[in-house]
């Protein structure tokens, strides 16, 4: 069975932009001229949610690797402003008044996107970083490394970013392929176990993994082992998630066949395999792709969603498999839509773009856009039935989509940010 052209070049065609924890189904396609306008590339990640105590920034230093390194470090200016740099920024809302800001710097909202304080810790570097959040006192974002000679620094709060506490990661001794292209993910268990993985760029040879391993809430690192055996990979990770201390999912956007690739853990990190999903069989011809890791829901996180991208052989359709479990992902099961999945058809020559940003807030309600339509889909039932919510010229270059519950909601693009407290079927800007 022969793939089609984009999926062969999509190895190595993110990492031409420096491209991290791509969306397959949005964004390949995109970088292959298959599309006939010009959409924003940011790039949007759904911060993992768990149970979580600590934020966490890793950015590159020369600090020597052995044993910890406690530094504090203060935050610049707290005083509250209206909104900044809007196009610039990378907004995660963790409630309807709570929120952080990424771009320029790093702000703190506490009344629903109004006005932001300014925790920005000294030294930070907003050309190499990706953010991730738990809540409005504890977040973190990583910064890809700008040597591969030095080793990665972990900088913490437990104060909503009022103060910062900086720790080293041993990458220098145990990280043989870092480069600008090394994809990586950060992801807490609890408020003292986490873990950073580390896959290499494809295009730099056979791909190389690593996985680093805190038992003491980031103050220390250690390495913990390779994720697969080297050569086995052949694409950048999308994300990392955990539904316990026992069971995670790495989950990355391409693979050496048409099914997605997405591997798990059952022993807490210290080996992975292969997850096998029950795939639609009318789509026997459809390349497959996890371009984000499950979500699991609820204090105890055995409620969970997964979303997989799917683009058919000949380019003429684009759509989602939805999968749920209830038991932290042991097992999943494929929803099977009563009157028919949202799909995206191919129109005068031009292959879909498909759908992003995707979405959910429990075991029930998720959200999808159609990228080239700008149209909101969402369910209420887990799947099973799907409604057009709202058509929008500016969700067609949306790049971050983001419920709180099955009402509170934002949606950021270039230049905008839109909230919404119906679901999804109206939205205003905010400020």
């Amino acid at each position: 069975m022969s793939k089609p052209e984009w999926y062969e070049r999509a190895g190595k065609e993110p990492f031409k932009r420096n491209h991290f924890n791509a969306n397959l189904a949005a964004l390949t396609k995109k970088r292959l001229g298959s599309v006939k306008h010009t959409q924003s590339r940011s790039k949007w990640y759904i911060g993992a949610i768990a149970s979580v105590l600590g934020v966490i920034i890793i950015i590159s230093n020369s600090i020597p690797n052995e044993g910890s390194v406690d530094l504090p470090v203060q935050s610049q200016s707290p005083a509250a402003t209206p909104f900044f740099n809007m196009s610039s920024a990378q907004i995660r809302m963790v409630d309807k008044i709570n929120g952080w800001a990424f771009g320029t710097s790093v702000k703190r909202t506490n009344d629903g996107g109004q006005t932001w304080v300014d925790r920005t810790p000294q030294g930070y570097d907003n050309s190499r970083y990706e953010p991730f959040l738990f809540d409005e006192q504890f977040a973190y974002f990583v910064v890809r490394p700008a040597d591969i000679e030095m080793n990665w620094i972990i900088y913490s709060t437990n104060d909503g970013g009022d103060s910062w506490i900086s720790s080293t990661l041993p990458t220098k001794d145990t990280w043989s392929a870092q480069s600008i292209n090394t994809s990586f993910s950060l992801f807490f268990i609890d408020e003292k176990t986490g873990f950073v993985s580390f896959i290499s760029d494809p295009a730099s040879g056979p791909v190389i993994t690593a996985l680093y391993q805190t038992k003491d809430g980031g103050l220390t690192w250690e390495y913990a082992d390779k994720i697969t055996p080297d050569g086995t990979l052949v694409s950048t990770q999308s994300g990392m998630s955990f539904s316990n201390s026992m069971v995670g999912f790495i989950t990355l956007f391409n693979s050496r066949d048409l099914d997605p690739e997405i591997y798990r853990t059952i022993d807490g990190g210290a080996s992975w395999k292969r997850l096998t999903l029950d795939l639609p069989q009318d789509n026997k011809d459809a390349v497959y792709s996890a371009s984000q890791p499950p979500q699991f829901f609820g204090n105890a996180k055995q409620e969970g969603v997964l979303s997989v991208s799917y683009m058919t052989s000949n380019n003429e359709k684009a759509g989602i498999v939805w999968f749920t479990t209830e038991n932290g992902g042991v097992t999943w099961r494929r929803v099977i839509p009563r009157e028919g999945e949202p799909t995206v058809i191919a129109k005068n020559g031009s292959s879909p773009i498909g759908f992003h940003p995707i979405t959910a807030s429990d075991h029930k309600h998720f959200w999808m856009i159609d990228a080239e339509k700008g149209t909101l889909y969402g369910t209420s039932d887990g799947g099973v039935h799907w409604k057009v919510l709202i058509t929008l010229p500016e969700l067609r270059n949306a790049t971050e989509l983001k419920f709180v519950d099955h009402k509170i909601g934002w949606v950021r693009g270039d230049g905008y940010l839109l909230r919404t407290e119906d679901g999804g079927i109206s939205w205003a800007t905010t400020p």
